[in-house]
């Protein structure tokens, strides 16, 4: 008898689970649910849709569900959404958004891949159409149809993490004056130390972007309904004629918590290292879930786009698997990632000095600037903010800001987190020297012997 796996959820993880089910049981009925109109789609492109540089936004859909039901042979079901999960008996109720109806539907294997959802503060919720948030190709294509549609002189974009930078600089290239809305100590604050934030806040201001170092309290609509202003705490009325509101996500899991299944601190799903829930037959997948991370062990949320299409793989493979084979396994998170604002690349990976502190934890850092490349060549300045486990000398962390290519040295101090590399193994890496393309000393071979020294320096005491 076949056996039924039912996948909620589409965009990253939703779909990888979908094709590693189909590969690993070939004749199980396989049905993906999507509550939207796209169920394949690249969602860190959406910000160039934004720019004017990709202008349909098709070219970011992978697959249509017609394309994925073919490819893949299952059941594409959009416009749908679950409703409620009957772990007792196995069964899904089913909201068919097209016809109002609601169905029950079976399932033996069921992968939650629900993602995660803007937050919206309560103050910044308004019937007005100038207000967005971005976090589908839907909220994509609606602020595309806004900007062609009339002349936006002021825009102001709320909230300093990657999406409303990716928004901001996206707007700022389609010749739009932006503003961003974010108290100074929170701009990337879970990836960058306050050395790192004064860079990226000095570039923002460079290139005419008005940082403002306060929060958003309400929005003042006209008459007619338009945007007026953004209000905020310290009392500013900023008039403009958009806002996107940027101030966080969290993960997509009342389906989960109507029935139980174990959460964490952020309310995304517990799961073990084969994706599995806390309740029998559900796995979870992508953003909805956390999952510990390399250097601590802490339980984090971390909502990355190769953590999801890994994540998908491995809980499609064991919902499949139907106890025979290999299960898959995923090791912990190491939480990295980067962006481009024109000239300036800025990334981070693993923890920040600052929060590893919260936690309790011994650590030295060492902030350093370097060149990209040997100083009798082009080249341009690189930043490199190094954190390290002090008493061991184990690597944390690690923040770069510099030019076209900065961000790709992040994924070296990566590989040493993951596998526990500590400075000294950072120092002795074989770096690369061309000196067109790198200088006899890399940016971070400089920052790991500067941190050498502050460490042997904090063990003297």
């Amino acid at each position: 008898m076949k056996q039924i796996i039912v996948v909620v959820g589409g965009v990253a993880s939703g779909p990888a689970a979908v094709a590693e089910a189909r590969r690993t049981d070939p004749d199980a009925r396989i049905v993906l649910i999507e509550k939207g109109d796209d169920i394949s789609y690249g969602a860190c492109e959406m910000p160039m849709l934004l720019s004017g540089s990709l202008e349909n936004p098709e070219r970011l859909r992978r697959f249509t569900p017609a394309g994925f039901a073919d490819h893949f042979n299952v059941e594409v079901l959009i416009r749908h959404e679950v409703v409620r999960i009957h772990t007792e008996t196995r069964k899904l109720d089913v909201a068919n958004a097209s016809t109002s109806t609601l169905v029950k539907m079976r399932y033996d294997k069921l992968i939650l891949a629900t993602g995660a959802s803007a937050i919206i503060p309560e103050s910044l919720r308004s019937a007005t159409p100038d207000v967005f948030s971005l976090r589908s190709l839907e909220d994509a294509r609606t602020i595309q149809d806004a900007l062609a549609k009339r002349t936006i002189h002021h825009a102001v974009v709320i909230g300093g993490g990657y999406v409303g930078l990716d928004v901001v600089w996206a707007l700022k290239e389609r010749g739009i004056r932006v503003s961003i809305l974010v108290p100074k100590d929170s701009i990337l604050k879970e990836g960058l130390d306050e050395p790192m934030q004064e860079r990226l806040l000095a570039h923002l201001r460079h290139h005419q972007v008005a940082v403002r170092d306060d929060r958003a309290s309400g929005l003042e609509v006209a008459p007619d309904g338009r945007l007026a202003a953004v209000l905020t705490e310290a009392g500013e009325k900023i008039g403009c004629d958009l806002a996107l509101i940027a101030t966080g996500t969290q993960p997509q899991t009342q389906l989960g918590l109507d029935v139980r299944i174990k959460m964490g601190a952020s309310q995304g799903y517990l799961v073990d290292d084969g994706m599995q829930t806390s309740e029998k037959g559900i796995w979870a997948c992508g953003d909805c879930v956390e999952r510990e991370e390399t250097v601590f062990g802490e339980i984090i949320h971390a909502p990355l786009s190769l953590n999801a299409f890994r994540s998908g793989r491995v809980a499609g493979r064991n919902a499949a698997r139907k106890g025979t084979g290999r299960p898959a396994r995923i090791p912990a998170v190491v939480k990295a990632a980067a962006l481009a604002l024109g000239s300036l690349e800025i990334g981070h990976t693993g923890w920040t000095e600052s929060a590893a502190s919260k936690l309790g934890k011994q650590v030295v850092s060492a902030t350093i600037k370097h060149r990209s490349a040997s100083s009798l060549s082009p080249h341009s300045d690189v930043h490199v903010h190094l954190v390290a486990e002090s008493a061991t000398g184990r690597l944390v962390g690690c923040q770069i800001a510099g030019g076209l290519g900065t961000s790709q040295r992040l994924n070296v101090v990566t590989a040493l987190i993951r596998s526990g590399g500590t400075v000294d193994d950072l120092y002795n890496v074989d770096f690369v020297y061309a000196p067109r393309l790198a200088p006899a000393h890399d940016p971070l071979f400089v920052a790991a012997r500067t941190l050498q020294k502050a460490l042997n320096a904090s063990r003297k005491h």
